[in-house]
Order: C-alpha cells, then sequence, then structure tokens
C-alpha cells in the first residue's frame, strides 16, 4: 500500500453541506494509512482553511492548494511548489469598475498565504464563513506584486461570464475555471489541480505509485484525468463524471469511505 496515494478534493467531496468530515469519511482515512497507503488534500481553499482538516485527520502528506498554484508540507509549513500571476492595472481597474454599485459580487486575492478584499458585502461573508479564513483590507499594493490568484464570487452567473470574457479579451497568460457554478478562479498560466498531482509525485519519490483522485467540480477535471483511476462523486458536474473512471456515491453518502472501502475490497479479491 506504500506505492498508493489517495488524493481527495474537499467541498463538496471529502466535506459534507455543513463543511464537517463525516465520522465515516474519518474512520475510513485513518484505516487507509495504517494499512500503508498514503492520502493527501487537493483543494481550490488557502493554507488558513485547509488547515483544520489537515490536524483532523493527521495529514502529513503535502497538500495541493488554491487548485494546484501551491503544495505545501503540512508538517513543517514550508511551500514546496509554487506558481504566481500578474495582474495588469489595466485589467485590475476592469474589475474594480465592476464592483462599483454591485452587491452581488465579491473579488478576492490571494498572496502570500493572506487574502484581500477590495469590497465588503454579503457575497464575500457568506464566503468567508463557508472557508473559515476573514479577508483582509485591501490596498493598491497588494497587486503591485504577482499574487497566487484571483477569484470572482458572483450571485449571478452572468456577470461572472461577463468577467470571464474581459479576461479573455485582455490576452493575459492564465488559467480560469470554475470551482463551484458561481466561483471563478483565475489562477497562474497552467497551473491545473493535474500539474500540481504530477509535481507532488515528483517531491514525494514514489517507486512506481498508483494514484487515485476524487472530485466534484471542473477545478478537478485535469486531476482526475492525470490520476492512475479518478473518481467522480454522485453529485459531480456532469463533465467531470464524464471523464471519470467511476462514479461514487453522493458526498453527504461519505464518498471516501465508500470508495476506500471498495479499493480495500478489491485488494483482498486479488490477493
Amino acid at each position: 500500500m506504500k506505492n498508493i496515494l489517495l488524493i481527495s478534493d474537499l467541498d463538496g467531496t471529502l466535506l459534507n453541506q455543513t463543511q464537517q468530515i463525516s465520522p465515516e469519511n474519518e474512520n475510513a482515512i485513518r484505516r487507509f494509512k495504517e494499512m500503508g497507503g498514503l492520502f493527501t488534500l487537493a483543494t481550490g481553499r488557502m493554507e488558513d482553511a485547509v488547515e483544520p482538516f489537515v490536524q483532523k485527520l493527521g495529514v502529513d502528506v503535502p497538500v495541493i492548494l488554491y487548485n494546484g498554484a501551491k503544495i505545501v508540507d503540512p508538517v513543517t509549513k514550508k511551500v514546496l511548489y509554487e506558481k504566481k500571476l500578474t495582474i495588469p492595472l489595466m485589467l485590475w481597474s476592469r474589475f474594480m469598475e465592476s464592483l462599483t454599485g454591485s452587491d452581488d459580487l465579491a473579488l478576492l486575492v490571494y498572496r502570500n498565504g493572506q487574502v484581500y478584499a477590495p469590497v465588503r458585502n454579503a457575497v464575500l461573508e457568506k464566503h468567508e464563513n463557508k472557508d473559515g479564513v476573514v479577508c483582509l483590507p485591501f490596498s493598491d499594493d497588494i497587486i503591485a506584486e504577482p499574487v497566487t490568484k484571483v477569484m470572482i464570487i458572483s450571485s449571478s452567473i452572468d456577470k461572472a461570464k461577463q468577467l470571464e470574457q474581459v479576461v479573455l479579451d485582455s490576452g493575459l497568460p492564465c488559467e480560469m475555471v470554475y470551482s463551484e457554478s458561481n466561483y471563478l478562479e483565475i489562477l497562474p498560466q497552467y497551473t491545473t489541480k493535474g500539474t500540481a498531482l504530477v509535481e507532488l509525485l515528483r517531491i514525494l519519490g514514489i517507486d512506481q505509485p498508483y494514484t487515485i483522485a476524487v472530485g466534484d467540480n471542473l477545478n478537478d477535471l485535469a486531476m482526475i484525468r492525470q490520476a492512475d483511476f479518478g473518481y467522480a462523486v454522485e453529485n459531480a458536474h456532469p463533465q467531470l463524471a464524464a471523464a471519470a473512471d467511476a462514479v461514487t456515491v453522493h458526498h453527504e453518502r461519505h464518498a471516501i469511505a465508500a470508495i476506500i472501502g471498495d479499493f480495500i475490497e478489491k485488494r483482498r479479491e486479488l490477493a
């Protein structure tokens, strides 16, 4: 089992609707690790928003954060891999214009392990409550240097799509992905959970690794395709479900526990 790496998304996959890890999932992960398997997380979240789950599960394998823009050792807190994005002032001005007089749009900028927001509103506060992280006050010098990522949250999907087009029209070398239906993430070029998985395996140096990846949304697509075996949860985006090698149960029905149970049973059959 020492060459088996199970890597799971958080929101909509490992976590339930109250943002908790069920006892069923927790116990299954601990059993998997006791058998020699390696377990870690791949998420769009930042360090502080992942730390409670890292502690709860005793994760000691490097975690993929910011949808692949950063890999961090959860024990030493050392950054093992990172890509950054430079936002042109003209594009930033367009972002700020879109926030003027808007109460259904939030803009978050992630840099050096912190998150900043130029405007506070109900959309932003809802996200803060979900992730358990409070955004810091914004100042113009935040984007004077490269950032880890920018995230746009909108209660109107049309507004998110409009800003997506603004970025495309700007010609900015970047990646864009929806981590939730109304969460548009702007990432450094060539950044995906899939490319980060390749880098993670290089860091770990496992002999003949076998990777199992689990996710629910489009930001998991590259990882699902990169893994040796990719699972989509029952509640997954249809495009992800179509790309996966298998579809497991709904995340509210302890999907990770179901996957681990199936894997252990198959190992027994082959023994």
